[in-house]
């Protein structure tokens, strides 16, 4: 803050005065509060739109990001709004970023909000895939992790229902919930799973392969069977 030259300071609760003249209000302490803060997820094709709450004492508010959630956290920007608006570009559609924010003012920054993660465009690759392996006699029930932002899921097995498909084919191209169940399946056999998150923007790339069965089981050959 430049202050003129052979001016009287004085900061008295906080307030700067100078001589006689009221010059400006200077904040006692920083904010002590972190924001509560949302991360869009396909919202935008090309950006991810960070949202917070306003904090008591803020005049700014500094962004952080990093490319995982344990960090490193770098400065990525600092807004005076409530939002703001982080270009990724459509190369890093479908790509997860974390982020933090903290709220500051003359005197300084606040604590850090806890991470959140959004991404632009298509959605990132689904996680938490699970298939029962004997659970059932008649059917292999699959299960994933909600993708926030998806708007459907495709399924694709190996080896599949269609005649002349090698390899994992498309067995559901319009999933709306997190879990399927396969009917399609028989005793003595394993049968490998995937699915992609879709959504405006198109469709993610395939989650890990898991391996099903009904039972009785089949004896497994390999660790790649598991």
């Amino acid at each position: 803050m430049k202050r003129p030259l052979g001016t009287a300071l004085l900061v008295l609760g906080g307030l700067l005065l100078a001589g006689c003249g009221l010059l400006e209000e200077v904040p006692v302490l920083p904010p002590d509060r972190a924001p509560e803060v949302r991360a869009s997820a396909g919202e935008d094709l090309e950006s991810i739109i960070l949202r917070w709450n306003e904090a008591e004492r803020a005049t700014y508010y500094e962004i952080l990001r990093a490319p995982v959630a344990q960090g490193p956290y770098e400065p990525l920007d600092s807004t005076g709004s409530m939002s703001f608006t982080d270009r990724v570009g459509t190369e890093n559609q479908g790509k997860w970023y974390w982020y933090k924010v903290r709220a500051c003012n003359a005197a300084g920054c606040g604590p850090e909000s806890a991470p959140v993660r959004g991404y632009a465009g298509r959605p990132p690759k689904p996680e938490g895939l699970q298939a029962s392996q004997g659970t059932y006699s008649n059917k292999v029930v699959i299960s994933w992790n909600e993708m926030p932002g998806a708007t459907s899921y495709q399924v694709f097995r190996d080896p599949s229902p269609q005649p002349g498909c090698q390899g994992l084919c498309v067995l559901e191209s319009d999933v709306r919930e997190t879990v399927y169940e396969d009917a399609l399946v028989r005793a003595g056999l394993r049968y490998r799973y995937a699915i992609r998150a879709c959504n405006t923007w198109g469709c993610s790339e395939l989650s890990d392969v898991v391996v099903g069965c009904v039972s009785p089981c089949p004896p497994l050959f390999s660790e790649d069977e598991k």
